[in-house]
């Protein structure tokens, strides 16, 4: 199996169809079957499911794109992985940082790799935490900060801060009410969360059965900035990390404490543990660990530094 092979093989699973794969990758539709033919004579399985519309990856397809992804990617990069280790890092990285502290770290650490590591060039993006944690299972970003990372075998993981989870809401549905609160104060408001596959949704919910707290979720989302949105709009209360609002964003919100039992998540740095980061990669995390000291330090990160 070649590498030219494994490309064919990703844009007909990305196109869904044969023919179009062919047209986009200029070369004849049978010779582009005889190729995939080939691969499952060779691996043993059917990667294809063909039907009229077009053809869609069977269960041995999908895990073959998940390698075929990674693999092509890191001989994309084979060059930067050997280059002269006293040269300055230098190449493309990929970085998810989960949505709560995405708005509060995007801007100063690419101003921070902007002065440390100027040929480095830093790809990023947001996401969920489950989302992020499939982005680096599949290997579609190289790095993540994301909750929960520390506890997948297969990814190494830098704990970096921990962060509480507090109660967000209009003041007007707070009333006078400020400061820590109760878990079991929560009571029947009316709740913003997210969806039951969310790490935080799962959280929440073990907290509630152990505090024999039964909880009024009104609206499930699967957006972080819908949740913050939907707060915003006064709809409803939203169990969220202390950072999910940047200061700019929170005016009108009052954030609570929860307390009794307090509510803390760890955040990590992960990346694939059969994966060794190249000397960008390496520049990208240590660049994130420095920033992550510096804004808790100075109060804008709100959070207990552990790297």
């Amino acid at each position: 199996m070649t590498p030219r092979q494994l490309k064919y093989f990703i844009e007909i699973a990305r196109s869904g169809s044969i023919t179009t794969a062919a047209n986009a990758l200029h070369i004849a539709q049978p010779a582009l079957s005889h190729h995939i033919a080939a691969m499952e004579e060779e691996l043993d399985v059917v990667l294809f499911d063909r039907h009229a519309r077009g053809v869609k990856l069977t269960v041995a397809g999908q895990r073959l794109l998940e390698r075929a992804t990674s693999i092509l990617r890191q001989m994309d990069r084979l060059k930067d992985d050997v280059q002269d280790a006293s040269a300055q890092p230098r190449g493309l990285v990929s970085l998810c940082i989960v949505n709560s502290v995405s708005l509060i770290l995007a801007a100063p650490l690419l101003r921070l790799l902007e002065r440390r590591a100027p040929q480095v060039q830093l790809q990023l993006s947001s996401a969920m935490s489950r989302e992020a944690h499939a982005l680096v299972e599949a290997g579609r970003v190289d790095l993540a900060l994301l909750p929960t990372g520390a506890e997948s075998p297969r990814m190494q993981a830098i704990p970096a801060f921990e962060e509480r989870l507090c109660l967000f809401g209009r003041q007007h549905l707070f009333g006078d009410a400020r400061g820590p609160m109760p878990f079991r104060e929560i009571g029947d408001r009316p709740l913003i969360a997210p969806d039951h596959h969310h790490d935080l949704r799962k959280m929440i919910e073990r907290t509630a059965l152990a505090q024999n707290c039964p909880l009024n979720v009104r609206y499930q989302l699967s957006s972080a900035d819908l949740l913050r949105s939907l707060v915003k709009a006064g709809l409803g209360f939203s169990i969220m990390p202390r950072n999910a609002f940047p200061d700019d964003e929170a005016r009108g919100i009052v954030v609570r404490e929860i307390v009794d039992p307090d509510m803390v998540r760890t955040q990590s740095i992960v990346w694939m543990a059969d994966h060794a980061l190249t000397p960008a990669g390496e520049a990208v995390r240590n660049a994130l660990l420095e920033l992550i000291a510096e804004l808790i330090e100075n109060g804008t990160l709100k959070a207990r530094l552990l790297a």
